[in-house]
């Protein structure tokens, strides 16, 4: 029963999350929007259009972390589902800047919505099993993508179809997965409401025409439950104020503990640069072979990227490693440190098959450690606010992303180019990096300094005689 309880809401996740990265189109995004098909030009595709899915995803983002743990994490998978299924529409059948930013709006909110996504496993399986979920479900993601980049370099390289086609294709899957997000099984209750015997509070104070206090509802604030249709309209605003303050409680809780915060820290951070190299990669290769060059294997690398991606996550799933403490922040630096070289030779090179092999290496450590990060968050989550915690860390790297988007692409702020952008982005892997690992070796100094110090005052007392009685 324990089984069947954990595989059937797992197996139907992992199969949404094929579907909804199964989209052989999205590796070719900018070699369509320059092509005839749109007629739009590099720099517009860089300044005019990709700058507002990171803003809309920035703003939307706040407002699913939010509802996430309120609705249960299924009605916004649904919207996930949905907002895909619009950017396909509109990169389809859509003509203009205009249009384009539009979809670039609607990919925001989906990509806001993907919180639920990764929030949701967790709040319908036992913790024994968090291991394999977050393995499971990420894996599942990844081999959706490297399949679709498969696919998409094959039928392009073969000159077997056109980029339009590889959108109607990417359409059809996305359509499966919004079919398959209604099949998922619902999540009882809200972590964040009050218990049945709060909510009677409100009935016997409502029969006798008195009024509920907050005392009233605190009494109770320890026990979990649905919301109950029987609360008196008149005291909805106490309650939503009740359930804010938990939220605010089991925020505050989660992040007191160091090993949460660290590893949302890593999170933020990570995600921040990882998802603005994911935006702009294409655009340097583009840079270095040529904007016109007819020769372009996109979908190979994502693919060689994703599926190598997809084999360390798995591992993961095998491999039972202690990860709190030292070792995983000298890992989380070590990795980020590895992340700037290669970032740092993508920006110099002039040969974009280095330029390819150095991205396939990032994005696998990139996802690699993303995903022990998801699992140690989980493992410290308080009251199983899932989306509250992971969509604040994103929320947090979203903004830092908008900043940086702002300061080095946007034409009111540095305005660099696509080579000096990843002079930036690896640098700033690189302070990352240093920060991590300057930590475990400042405390190991202070330890060491500490412990000469005690063995030097214990000496000292050891040779001072005793003074007489």
């Amino acid at each position: 029963m324990e089984s069947r309880s954990w595989l059937v809401p797992t197996s139907t996740l992992c199969l949404y999350g094929f579907f909804k990265d199964m989209k052989p189109s999205e590796s070719f995004l900018t070699p369509f929007l320059n092509s005839s098909y749109k007629h739009l030009d590099e720099k517009d595709i860089s300044d005019k259009i990709y700058p507002y899915s990171t803003y809309a995803y920035l703003v939307f983002l706040v407002l699913m972390f939010l509802l996430t743990d309120f609705l249960r994490y299924k009605p916004l998978i649904v919207i996930e589902s949905l907002a895909y299924l619009c950017t396909r529409i509109l990169l389809i059948w859509g003509n203009g800047i205009p249009m384009m930013q539009l979809m670039q709006v609607t990919y925001g909110l989906a990509s806001a919505a993907e919180i639920a996504y990764y929030s949701y496993i967790y709040a319908v399986v036992v913790e024994s099993r968090y291991r394999q979920v977050s393995s499971y479900t990420r894996v599942a993601t990844l081999l959706g993508k490297g399949l679709s980049d498969v696919i998409g370099q094959i039928l392009i390289s073969t000159g077997t179809t056109n980029y339009l086609v590889l959108n109607y294709i990417s359409f059809g899957s996305v359509s499966v997965a919004v079919i398959v997000s209604f099949f998922l099984p619902k999540v009882g209750g809200n972590v964040f409401s009050l218990s049945e015997n709060t909510y009677q509070v409100f009935e016997n104070e409502s029969s006798s025409s008195a009024n509920v206090t907050e005392n009233d509802l605190v009494a109770n604030r320890d026990q979990l439950d649905g919301l109950d249709s029987s609360i008196p309209k008149s005291s909805c605003s106490v309650l939503w104020k009740l359930t804010l303050k938990r939220m605010f409680t089991a925020f505050k809780t989660s992040y007191s503990n160091k090993y949460l915060l660290m590893w949302s820290l890593w999170w933020a951070f990570a995600m921040c640069g990882g998802l603005q190299v994911e935006d702009y990669v294409m655009n340097l290769w583009s840079h270095i072979t040529g904007s016109h060059s007819k020769k372009v294997y996109n979908g190979g690398v994502f693919a060689c990227g994703t599926l190598f991606s997809a084999l360390l996550v798995f591992l993961f799933s095998l491999i039972k490693v202690q990860w709190n403490g030292v070792v995983s922040e000298v890992l989380i630096g070590l990795i980020s440190l590895l992340d700037t070289g290669l970032l740092l030779i993508m920006a110099y090179t002039e040969n974009v098959w280095i330029a390819y092999v150095n991205y396939v290496i990032f994005r696998a450590s990139y996802a690699f450690v993303l995903t022990v990060a998801s699992y140690q968050i989980a493992l410290y989550v308080e009251l199983k606010g899932y989306a509250l915690i992971f969509g604040w860390n994103t929320f947090i790297a979203l903004a830092m992303q908008s900043l940086l988007t702002f300061i080095v692409t946007d034409k009111n702020g540095l305005d660099l180019d696509i080579r000096k952008q990843f002079v930036v982005y690896g640098w700033y892997f690189g302070v990352i990096g240093t920060t991590f690992i300057a930590r475990p070796f400042i405390v190991f100094l202070k330890r060491f300094c500490c412990c000469g110090n005690a063995n030097q005052t214990r000496n000292n007392d050891e040779s001072t005689p005793s003074s007489p009685i």
